[in-house]
């Protein structure tokens, strides 16, 4: 008792258009003509390593990730890095790392270094060579009890330099 060919190839043929209608692959030339940018890679649920001669350099997590040719765009991110005298982590809903030196975090930016200081903001961009932060718009700062209220904190991490604008401050006094 077997089956007849022909029913083979009709459920095989059924399977491939069944297929063919679930899956919609992505129409890659229809977003290059429309000026579109497709990421050359994504990533799910990562973690990045930076290593040197030295050792680990710095860590980035993300909860999405989109590899341009000049950028990496994060959802989520997460970025400690310990290659500088004192160990810091930043976190932000988004991050664009223009794979220079700037990284441009966006909404809900946490900053906090192994010594005490913390901030808070809704966007900073960060120079990585320079260890320079500039805070755009308004901020809090922690120093310990410490804190500061202000708009555009220019922070200026291997110096100990910082200004900003607006600036009011509760400290306090040994």
């Amino acid at each position: 008792m077997g089956i007849n060919a022909n029913y083979f190839f009709v459920l095989v043929l059924f399977i491939l258009l069944a297929i063919y209608v679930a899956f919609k692959p992505m129409k890659i030339d229809d977003a290059l003509s429309t000026g579109q940018e497709v990421a050359e890679m994504e990533l799910n649920k990562f973690t990045l390593y930076s290593l040197d001669e030295t050792g680990l350099q710095n860590i980035m997590i993300g909860d999405k990730g989109f590899q341009y040719k000049d950028r990496l765009e994060v959802k989520d991110i997460n970025y400690t890095d310990s290659s500088k005298r004192l160990l810091n982590s930043t976190q932000a809903d988004n991050g664009i790392y223009d794979n220079i030196n700037l990284i441009t975090l966006e909404g809900n930016v946490r900053y906090h270094r192994e010594d005490g200081v913390r901030f808070f903001a809704d966007k900073a961009l960060i120079q990585e060579k320079e260890e320079i932060i500039d805070v755009v718009g308004p901020f809090t700062l922690y120093r310990g009890q410490d804190k500061v209220v202000g708009l555009d904190l220019f922070y200026d991490t291997k110096n100990g330099i910082s200004h900003a604008r607006d600036v009011t401050g509760d400290y306090t006094l040994n």
